[in-house]
């Protein structure tokens, strides 16, 4: 769909925070608060309540995308520096001097570093990658050991005080001939919500199912033997409330608080997007490394497909590829937002029926 721009004034928008407004709950327990109705796509905004796509002269206020509760699914909330209290904490490393510290800075002048519990001394084989997150208070420190078998992660406060530290398997060790150590990597950082880090194993590559759920309050671990192709997390997007696991087209529904679903989609692709909203689950499955997606809806109350959305494809040929899709939820519309490496699109549906309201952005058939 070809967008209709229309020019909206800076001076329509209040540059102090938007006022919410709110909306009756539908039976279907649609979300009832609002932030903003500005999604911001390419170099426009989509009106949400209009379904059409507007030019801002200048920047409003705030947008969707950064005032929503789903604003964590469309950053990236790791780095290698954070902002913590007027400080700034930095990673510095070299894997050839070995070194691997966390330097602490206010007002441009450093203060203090942090010392980074790698082996001491490094064998020449190790390789470490070091992410940092702010939670809360304090900074989480996410470290990689690419040759041995744990992740480091460690919470420090603002003065740099090491508060805990906890490590999780991602690679398993066999010994095929003696003196031999083979490796086998198996689990990778999933995602997070508002207060866990999710590890799981990759699909049709790793050796071990697992998926492990960390919390970032006491690094408390909750371990399940299955790899999940989804998180499924719970409506405030704070916890996660299940996750789906698939066997070919075949996908299994787990949820944390013991009940299980099953369901069935053809052509299924390995990957899962989920967005939880009472009794109903909406699902866009597609590959990570291959163009496409579908969107679904599953209904607790029946244990069924509510509906399948007819979702436009990018349709694009291809031999080396990236596939990302992103859901969320305004009012009683599902957006889905999809980012290939032939283009993107974002496409509303009527969260009741999988009607497809509106669609934005690059359908071009790439061909051979």
């Amino acid at each position: 769909m070809n967008p209709i721009f229309l020019i909206i004034f800076l001076s329509l928008f209040s540059c102090s925070s938007p006022k919410q407004s709110d909306t009756e709950q539908t039976n279907n327990n649609f979300a009832t608060t609002e932030c903003s109705k500005l999604y911001p796509f390419q170099s426009y905004y989509i009106d949400l309540d209009e379904n059409n796509s507007v030019l801002i002269d200048g920047l409003p206020a705030t947008d969707f995308k950064t005032c929503s509760k789903y604003a964590r699914r469309f950053k990236n909330i790791i780095s290698d520096s954070v902002s913590l209290n007027g400080k700034l904490f930095v990673v510095e490393y070299d894997n050839d001097k070995g070194i691997y510290k966390i330097n602490i800075s206010e007002d441009n002048k450093k203060i203090g570093s942090i010392d980074l519990p790698v082996e001491n001394p490094l064998p020449e084989v190790r390789e470490y990658y070091i992410h940092l997150l702010p939670y809360k208070d304090n900074v989480i420190m996410f470290m990689n050991d690419m040759y041995g078998t744990d992740y480091i992660i460690c919470k420090y406060n603002a003065d740099g005080k090491e508060l805990m530290r906890t490590t999780i398997e991602h690679t398993f060790i066999t010994h095929p001939e003696p003196n031999t150590n083979y490796m086998h990597p198996y689990l990778y950082l999933s995602g997070f919500t508002g207060t866990q880090m999710i590890f799981s194993s990759n699909v049709g590559f790793s050796e071990k199912d697992k998926t492990v759920v960390l919390s970032m309050d006491n690094f408390s671990k909750t371990e399940y033997d299955k790899t999940a192709n989804g998180l499924i997390l719970d409506e405030n997007e704070m916890n996660l409330a299940g996750f789906i696991s698939s066997n070919d087209d075949k996908f299994k529904i787990q949820m944390l608080d013991g009940k299980k679903y099953d369901f069935e989609i053809k052509n299924g692709d390995p990957a899962c997007e989920c967005l939880l909203s009472g009794n109903l689950l909406y699902i866009a499955n597609y590959h990570p490394i291959a163009t496409g997606s579908s969107l679904q809806c599953f209904d607790f109350s029946t244990g069924k497909m509510k509906w399948t959305a007819d979702v436009k494809q990018v349709n694009a040929s291809h031999s080396e590829y990236a596939n990302k899709v992103t859901l969320s939820m305004y009012k009683d519309k599902i957006i889905m937002e999809g980012n290939e490496s032939y283009g993107s699109y974002v496409q509303i549906f009527d969260a009741a029926s999988g009607k497809r309201l509106a669609d934005f952005g690059d359908f071009i058939d790439i061909g051979e």
